[in-house]
């Protein structure tokens, strides 16, 4: 237990005193560039649908309103 408690106490120095750099500048750049390409489409993605959706929901209303009312 003595041991373990010591090994994290080391590792929140070493992690307190590394230098901040940009993400951009290390090996994980093309992940993070991937990312961000995806994110891109997803939100291209979203508007489309919603586009698709009004126009669905005026031409549901257009047909409603051009049908007459059937009756005896």
């Amino acid at each position: 237990m003595r041991t373990a408690l010591t090994c994290l106490c080391c590792l929140g120095l070493l992690v307190a005193c590394g230098e901040k750099k940009e993400i951009k500048d290390t090996v994980f750049a093309p992940a993070v560039q991937a990312m961000d390409k995806a994110r891109a489409v997803e939100d291209k993605l979203k508007q489309g649908v919603e586009k698709n959706r009004e126009a669905l929901k005026a031409s549901e209303q257009d047909a409603e309103a051009g049908q007459k009312p059937q009756g005896y």
